[in-house]
């Protein structure tokens, strides 16, 4: 048989074919992974959940009896919770870092929809808004047991978006379903990507969340 001239070893198509097909996996792992944490970022749940305040309070007459009304909400249940991220960067770090975000999520989540409970109470505010907030303290009171207490790891970002999703549908009615079916898939589809949740993770945060819905509307 001839040597290659020059000495250069020549590569078999089948091998060139093999470094082709994984170089187009790399590529596509890398658009698929940027493709994840995009709707991670869009979906977190302070920001869905300002979404949804915005959406509704254009679409629904008095769903908000003043601006200062709709800006406290954005506050307590979009601001406050998202500061968790910021926060534990400026905190001395003594474990796993999306551990101590987590915890830190949860504490102020807790607080901000503790406040934005007493102050519909107080502020007297529209029944619309008040079963919303009444359902995402619930949610996230029931949250706080399973993760700290039962220790059964339910998604907080899976029960948020179940709620935001299921309040859009409830108050803007069929044209708002199939686009939320879509945000839900992308969401579920995202996190198991990324192995930010695992689909236990996910079930029991959405489960916890309609039941609290649910009642929210025998206490209203």
């Amino acid at each position: 048989m001839a040597k290659p001239k020059y000495g250069f070893v020549q590569e078999s198509n089948a091998e060139m074919g093999v470094k082709m097909n994984e170089n187009i996996g790399m590529r596509n792992s890398t658009f698929g992974n940027l493709l994840a944490k995009g709707i991670r970022v869009v979906t977190v749940p302070p920001l869905l959940i300002t979404g949804m305040l915005v959406i509704l309070t254009v679409s629904l007459d008095n769903f908000c009896s003043s601006m200062a009304q709709m800006t406290l909400a954005v506050i307590l249940l979009g601001l406050v919770p998202i500061l968790a991220y910021p926060i534990q960067k400026l905190l001395p770090r003594g474990g796993e870092v999306r551990e101590e975000q987590r915890n830190m999520a949860f504490i102020l989540t807790f607080a901000g929809y503790l406040t934005a409970l007493a102050c519909s109470v107080v502020g007297n505010c529209g029944r619309e808004l008040q079963y919303i907030i009444v359902s995402y303290f619930i949610s996230m009171s029931l949250l706080v047991f399973f993760n700290k207490v039962l220790h059964v790891r339910a998604s907080g970002h899976a029960c948020s978006v179940t709620g935001t999703l299921y309040f859009l549908s409830f108050f803007l009615g069929t044209p708002a379903v199939l686009p939320c079916i879509l945000i839900a898939i992308a969401v579920v589809w995202s996190s198991l990507r990324l192995r930010r949740h695992t689909i236990q993770e996910i079930f029991w945060g959405s489960a916890v969340c309609l039941p609290c819905i649910l009642a929210s509307v025998f206490i209203l």
